[in-house]
Order: C-alpha cells, then sequence, then structure tokens
C-alpha cells in the first residue's frame, strides 16, 4: 500500500513539473520567438527525454547559428544605420537662380522704351510755345554679365513724331509755324550697369552709358493761321486768302528744314543715367523694367526682357 502511494505521487509530480515548466516559459518572450517574429526562420532541435517512470518529454532549443544576422544585431542593440527609402530630391541646376562667383554669363534679348520730353522744358529753350514730345525705340541686345555687372551692347531704332505749333520767343501771333517731324534715329549704345541683390530672384540695378545715333527722316515747317482755339497750316503763300497776314507770301516758311539747318544734325551724341528693378523668375528668364534721364532723351520708361545662358 505504501509503494502504490509513493508511485502516485512520482506520478503526479512528473506531471506537474512540465507543466508549470510549460506556463512559465509561455509568458516570457524569447529570442527565438522574436526572431520568429521577425521572420528569420530559426531553425529548432528537439530532445525527448524518458523518466524512469515511463512518462516522456520535449523540449525544443535553437540551433545554434540559425538566427538571421540582422535579426540578432537588432535583438542585441547593434543595429546598422538604416538607408532612407527615399532618397532626397537632387536640385535641378536649371531651377538655381543663384549665380556662380567669377564665372561669366551671357544675355541676348530685345529693349524697348518710350520717351518724353514735357513741353515746359522745350520752352525753355527759347520756345513761347510747344507741345510735349513723346517717342519710343526698340532693339535688339546682348550683356555680358560677371559677379553681377552688366555690359551691354544695343543697337536701337527710335522715332520722334512731332505735329505741334511753334513760336520762337518775342515773335507776334502771326509768326506761328506747324512744326511737323518724322525724324528717327538709329542709336548705338553701351551700358554698364551694377546691381545690389535683395534675393537670387529680385535686384536693385543703377547705371549708365553713351553712344550716337544717326539720323534719318526729317522737319518740316509751315506757316500756320488760327482756327478757333487751335492753328491749322497754311496751303501755301497767301492761301487761304483771308488769311494772308498769317500765311505769308514772302519770308514764310513751307516745307522741310534743310539738312544743315541749325538744331538739326546728321548725328547725335547721347548720355543717360538708368534705374530700376532685375527680376529673375526662372534661371535663364530676365525681366528688367527701369527709368532714364539723359541727353537728347531726357526721360525715358523701358523695359528689357532677355535670355541668359
Amino acid at each position: 500500500m505504501r509503494k502504490t502511494g509513493i508511485q502516485v505521487l512520482c506520478a503526479l509530480a512528473a506531471w506537474l513539473v512540465p507543466a508549470l515548466a510549460a506556463a512559465q516559459s509561455g509568458g516570457t518572450t524569447t529570442d527565438s520567438d522574436a526572431a520568429a517574429f521577425l521572420g528569420t526562420d530559426a531553425a529548432t532541435t528537439a530532445t525527448t527525454t524518458t523518466t524512469a517512470e515511463g512518462t516522456t518529454t520535449t523540449t525544443e532549443g535553437t540551433a545554434a547559428g540559425s538566427t538571421d544576422p540582422d535579426a540578432a544585431a537588432f535583438l542585441a542593440g547593434q543595429e546598422e544605420t538604416q538607408q532612407p527609402v527615399i532618397a532626397a530630391p537632387e536640385q535641378d541646376p536649371e531651377l538655381a537662380l543663384e549665380e556662380e562667383r567669377d564665372k561669366p554669363y551671357f544675355l541676348v534679348g530685345v529693349g524697348a522704351h518710350s520717351l518724353f520730353v514735357p513741353d515746359f522744358l522745350i520752352n525753355a529753350f527759347g520756345l513761347d510755345m510747344f507741345e510735349t514730345v513723346f517717342g519710343w525705340a526698340v532693339g535688339p541686345e546682348f550683356t555680358y554679365r560677371k559677379n553681377g555687372f552688366d555690359i551691354v551692347a544695343s543697337v536701337w531704332w527710335g522715332s520722334y513724331p512731332v505735329d505741334t505749333p511753334s513760336r520762337e520767343d518775342g515773335d507776334s501771333r502771326t509768326e506761328t509755324e506747324i512744326i511737323k517731324s518724322t525724324l528717327g534715329l538709329v542709336w548705338f549704345t553701351v551700358d554698364f550697369i551694377a546691381g545690389y541683390d535683395f534675393e537670387p530672384w529680385v535686384a536693385l540695378v543703377y547705371g549708365g552709358g553713351f553712344g550716337f545715333g544717326v539720323t534719318t527722316g526729317n522737319v518740316s515747317r509751315t506757316e500756320a493761321y488760327p482756327v478757333g482755339d487751335g492753328w491749322a497750316a497754311c496751303d501755301g503763300p497767301g492761301q487761304p486768302a483771308v488769311q494772308i497776314a498769317y500765311c505769308e507770301t514772302s519770308g514764310g516758311h513751307y516745307g522741310p528744314i534743310p539738312e544743315k539747318a541749325k538744331g538739326i544734325w546728321p548725328v547725335y551724341p547721347m548720355i543717360h543715367g538708368t534705374i530700376g528693378a532685375r527680376f529673375k523668375p526662372l534661371r535663364n528668364l530676365v525681366i528688367t523694367p527701369e527709368f532714364g534721364v539723359g541727353i537728347p532723351e531726357l526721360f525715358t520708361l523701358g523695359l528689357r526682357v532677355n535670355y541668359m545662358f
């Protein structure tokens, strides 16, 4: 009877010990469990043990050297620095607005400007009446740039139309004439432009230049008579007859001014200064509005559009 009790206790102990060991291992995460979670598929070995009472238990273990090296490094806290999955995009050099130091750049484009000479300035040169003169000029240009400094060579065609009554200081009303101009000038100029960059895309520019213009067209002067609040050109000497006091038959002017007449030169010098802003919305596109003051074009408003390469 005592032997039978001892056998029962041994059998119960043999059943409880593996059960307790299994319960304890079930609540603890092992390296093999982490490796399995990481998908390393670690190999295991099984060991079977048979007790004297005939109870069989099986234990498993991870085979040495079977774990993935990366997973093992991760578990040991020694994982290597991982490269980003998406690399930072490279900047397109065509979109970079900054210009390299000491590197020359070249620009080709077109420039245009309008000009105006106020009547009060014209009257200051001995004329009793003369209307404000407006004109325009346009032409191609070539620019050499280095470190933000521009040398601009330009060829312009300028038109200076005039159709205004005029007379000199001290003349009577009967001396009034109509001045009509189809004058044009072909300008050859060089400008030197510096600047201050607020941002790569915008800058303040300033500078000046000089050149000369070759005259085309002509200027005519014709005796005039009053019509209402204005003036009209005479049809010729003594015509119309009712305005013979104004349309002089002798000493009057009817037609183009001779090319060698005073004030009409075959070649005109030019000197001027400019200030403006330079905008570069794209690396190869440069837009420059500007204001200028000079002689003989007193005031100008201009715009330059260039392609930079």
